[in-house]
């Protein structure tokens, strides 16, 4: 008799680093001071997040080149107001210690033209590996189980492993929360948790 069952384990720790989204640039009827001030904005933001890469704080910072466009917006009538220009430039850059983190997106977040977007809690690479082979066999502990239940209720006996077919790597899910502290400028930031889960489908022969 063949029996294919899947198994799926999960291991929670707290989140190690926090991958952080920026969008930074302005808006106005002047192109020319639209596009030098989000420049200017722009090497300011590059040179603050260099010192926390420098110090070991941070890590992988990345700045998109300058995007422009020009939209003409319409009032309620529908008439055509002034043009509006708007410059803007997306950047990433992961925290490793967190312990800055609050204070520094407080810092940015001060800053006019710069947007906070998402907070990506992470595991470092080092403990995800670490923790793959526990994973992955907690995982087939219980397939194995599941596939013991089934074939005591078919009323067959021992198992044999015929194939395993891997879910894929380990993946990870992050579960954030953030809120603005009241007193200006920081983040009060609560380290999100992250769930590393793997999956695998067991073939077993029962006999």
């Amino acid at each position: 008799m063949r029996i294919t069952v899947t198994g799926t384990s999960t291991v929670t720790l707290p989140a190690e680093c926090v991958a952080v989204t920026l969008t930074l640039g302005f808006s106005g009827a002047d192109r020319e001071p639209v596009i030098a001030d989000t420049a200017a904005l722009a090497d300011r933001l590059r040179a603050r997040l260099a010192e926390a890469v420098a110090s070991g704080a941070a890590r992988d910072l990345t700045l998109s080149g300058l995007r422009t466009w020009t939209a003409t917006p319409v009032d309620e009538r529908g008439r055509p107001a002034p043009a509006q220009h708007t410059a803007e430039v997306r950047g990433s850059v992961v925290l490793d210690d967190l312990t800055v983190a609050g204070p520094l997106l407080g810092e940015l977040a001060t800053v006019p033209g710069v947007q906070i977007g998402w907070l990506d809690w992470r595991l470092r690479d080092a403990t995800v590996a670490d923790l793959q082979p526990r994973a992955l066999a907690d995982a087939f502990g219980r397939a194995r189980r599941r596939a013991e239940w089934i074939a005591a209720a078919a009323g067959a006996g021992g198992l044999e492993v015929v194939s395993i077919t891997d879910g894929g790597p380990p993946g990870t899910f992050a579960r954030s929360a953030m809120r603005m502290a009241e007193a200006a400028p920081s983040f009060a930031l609560d380290p999100g948790e992250v769930d590393l889960s793997a999956t695998l489908t067991v073939d077993f022969d029962a006999r």
